[in-house]
């Protein structure tokens, strides 16, 4: 696996953990190539690791099967905030292709309601919004599942409707920054630009808002009685 490319994205780590590749850097003394990454959802304070690239690039063993340590999530996009905020710390944002594939021939490798935490979970609807939405609409016009299982459709459709009901609701107050920022895809920074606030009022604002989405989803688990987070592995 030494001639490998490891580029820019999301990676699923053998053990279920989405981390982000950020760069890949050379030691100066070795040669050796090392991959920088910060884990997925991302942190309020950026922490960032390293990998030397073997190790990123080896296999492991999981209840008895070999499997890749790392592998890449295609379809997981980056979005603009995240991008914007890996070049505030310096870092250069992924290269990106000009030649795109449609949606329909690309493989969901999304996982749907696997987010270990209530507040990972609000973060993740609103940040895979736009995607989750075109992957909807596209199985509902060709009536069929497009690149999606069916059970995968069923948490798809169920996860997109609690949001926009909410958003029409109990969240109302947020329905017009939830729709600049995860619907047109402004950056914090041009979100506090357009509206003359600054960085640290709109980071607050969205604390406010992922806290209340999160605060739903969990109390519509509590009152189905049905947990949609990841189940912790059994030993």
């Amino acid at each position: 696996m030494a001639g490998r490319r490891i580029c820019a994205g999301y990676y699923r780590r053998y053990d279920g953990k989405v981390v982000y590749v950020i760069s890949t850097a050379t030691d100066d003394d070795t040669g050796e190539e090392t991959i920088i990454w910060t884990a997925y959802p991302f942190a309020e304070t950026p922490k960032y690791y390293t990998s030397s690239k073997k190790s990123f690039c080896a296999f492991a063993e999981m209840d008895g099967e070999r499997k890749a340590k790392y592998k890449r999530l295609m379809n997981m996009k980056v979005s603009a905030a995240a991008i914007e905020r890996l070049e505030d710390e310096g870092f250069r944002g992924p290269a990106r292709k000009r030649q795109r594939r449609q949606l329909e021939e690309e493989y969901d490798s999304r996982e749907y309601q696997q987010s270990t935490t209530y507040l990972a979970y609000a973060k993740d609807l609103c940040e895979h919004y736009n995607f989750d939405r075109s992957k909807y609409l596209l199985c509902v016009k060709e009536k069929r599942f497009a690149a999606i299982t069916r059970s995968d459709f069923a948490k798809l459709k169920e996860d997109l409707r609690f949001l926009d009901n909410a958003l029409k609701t109990v969240l109302a107050e947020y329905q017009d920054y939830f729709r600049e920022r995860f619907v047109e895809g402004l950056s914090i920074r041009k979100y506090a630009e357009a509206h003359q606030l600054n960085r640290g009022s709109v980071d607050y604002l969205q604390k406010k808002f992922f806290s209340a989405l999160a605060l739903l989803l969990k109390e519509r688990d509590e009152a189905e009685g049905k947990c949609r987070l990841r189940k912790p592995v059994q030993n």
